[in-house]
């Protein structure tokens, strides 16, 4: 069954790089609201970042594309992205610590 482009989706990322100390938590918040996107972000323990974010999957992509534009070469070495329907909505973005 195809998808609507404008269909709202959960996208789960897991970032592998330099991602940690270096403000890249506060830079998805900001592209994510600018994106109108809910949902969080937070370092794991294992140096990497996940990211879980609702939208339209365009504007989901749209966030992985700036997150890529704006960072330096190197800093973002992976990211293995899935996409879920919603089970439940967040009504913000937030950094969880």
């Amino acid at each position: 069954m195809e998808h609507s482009i404008c269909e709202n989706f959960e996208m789960h990322v897991i970032i592998k790089g330099s991602v940690q100390g270096v403000g890249f938590r506060s830079m998805t918040r900001y592209h994510a609201l600018e994106l109108k996107l809910h949902g969080t972000v937070r370092n794991l323990p294992n140096g990497t970042v996940e990211i879980c974010a609702q939208g339209s999957r365009l504007k989901l992509e749209n966030l992985i594309k700036k997150l890529r534009e704006e960072t330096s070469p190197g800093q973002i070495e992976e990211a293995t992205i899935e996409y879920f329907p919603i089970q439940t909505a967040h009504s913000d973005f937030h950094i969880l610590h």
